[in-house]
């Protein structure tokens, strides 16, 4: 579990969910340009993959950094279903500061 190890300051998680938020647009337009409205050919079947497949490393992403992002306020990443059914506790995310000093998940980060 390469992704889930460490913490997440409040500033990278923001700027990490506007890259997120970058490749979730791209992959979207892929998939729509893909998307089979009268015939199929190769270009959008590599649209679609190409797609698909940034919207899967998206979706990775986000539910990596939102681990660590939760690690750094040393919850565990069990919590990440509950910001999976509450979509607005993302921003509470962005603002909860993190724990002072060591806890369970690791070092203070460099701030």
């Amino acid at each position: 579990m390469i992704g889930f190890y460490g913490r997440l300051s409040r500033l990278g998680y923001f700027i990490r969910l506007c890259m997120i938020a970058v490749m979730y647009g791209l992959g979207g337009l892929l998939v729509s340009a893909g998307s089979p409205e009268q015939s199929f050919n190769l270009l959008k079947l590599i649209c679609l993959f190409m797609g698909s497949g940034l919207l899967l490393l998206a979706f990775l992403s986000w539910w990596f950094s939102t681990v660590r992002r939760l690690h750094d306020m040393d919850f565990s990443g069990w919590w990440f279903l509950l910001v999976c059914v509450f979509p607005v506790a993302v921003l509470v995310l962005c603002l909860w500061p993190g724990s002072r000093g060591y806890n369970r998940f690791g070092g203070p980060l460099l701030r």
